[in-house]
């Protein structure tokens, strides 16, 4: 696919994904509509304000500019929140896709969606899985927000059975937005020493890569649904010890259990995503979860 021939409309433009696709859609050449709730600017672009959450909103945009291909980075993503703020959590995870994908499927457009690990995991409670998930495996969400992004690329498939792309990553990170490693490197200056839970496994993966990838499934017109995320299967445990050891931090961590942690939503306890797919596709793309994380501190200037 030719970008420079391509309009494409972003949802989300504010938010910490966006922040890294904005940019190399438009190094690409791609003729960019940036929206998100609120009006701003993104990359030198005006971001205009959509509500995706009303259908005529959505329905109107998209028939007005006419784009080719949607990039929706909008998300709800506050995952304990979720479990009491359900309404927000559907309306944005869920309905909202849905009604992108009706006024993408009356304009004949394409539309890309991030989804989440935590579609997976709600039958495991226990951690016994250690095979990593494929992307054709029946969902067993975990908590409200594992329920949302569920039923929003079951909208998203229904409606558009031959023309969405689905990425659905992990542990999400980037400079752009709140996240674990800027935690850790805010609490590391604050605290001599911090716990973290260490009975949960998965994959952290670095914002820039995951946007490096999803222009290059656009590139190959991919449609249907790939699993993108760092190698290497981890504890947040492990993931604070590396944080630190990278940043010079002299914070020490010590482990401590989920229920000792005792936050509102469950946490999938295993949910590390196969990438077989997505390197048939595109080779051996994937980033090592450590080098996901100097990545990171790279781009903030902490080494």
């Amino acid at each position: 696919m030719d970008f420079s021939k391509q309009k494409i409309l972003v949802t989300g433009a504010l938010g910490m994904l966006a922040a890294d696709v904005v940019p190399l859609l438009k190094a690409r050449g791609a003729e960019l509509v940036l929206t998100d709730i609120r009006e701003g600017e993104r990359e030198g672009t005006a971001v205009v304000p959509l509500d995706i959450t009303k259908q005529a909103e959505v329905t109107a945009c998209v028939s007005s500019e006419r784009p080719d291909i949607i990039v929706n980075c909008a998300a709800y993503t506050r995952v304990d929140d979720a479990e009491t703020d359900f309404a927000t959590a559907f309306a944005v995870n869920a309905d909202s896709v849905a009604n992108l994908a009706r006024a993408a499927r009356q304009n004949q457009v394409k539309v890309v969606h991030v989804s989440s690990d935590y579609v997976f995991g709600g039958d495991d409670p226990e951690g016994t899985r250690s095979e990593e998930y494929r992307e054709d495996e029946v969902h067993a969400p975990c908590g409200l927000y594992g329920f949302s992004k569920h039923y929003g690329d079951e909208l998203l498939c229904g409606i558009l059975p031959e023309a969405h792309l689905i990425v659905r990553t992990s542990w999400l990170h980037g400079i752009a937005g709140p996240n674990f490693i800027d935690t850790m490197l805010r609490v590391g200056k604050e605290r001599d020493m911090l716990r973290v839970v260490n009975d949960q496994f998965g994959s952290p993966t670095w914002s820039g890569w995951l946007a490096e990838v999803i222009c290059s499934l656009l590139e190959n017109d991919a449609v249907g649904v790939f699993h993108a995320s760092a190698t290497g299967t981890i504890s947040w445990f492990d993931l604070a010890v590396e944080i630190f050891a990278q940043a010079s931090y002299q914070t020490k961590v010590e482990p401590q259990t989920t229920e000792e942690l005792g936050r509102p939503a469950p946490r999938p306890a295993y949910s590390s995503l196969s990438k077989d797919k997505l390197k048939e596709m595109l080779g051996d793309v994937c980033i090592d979860w450590k080098e996901s994380v100097a990545a990171h501190l790279r781009a903030k200037g902490v080494v």
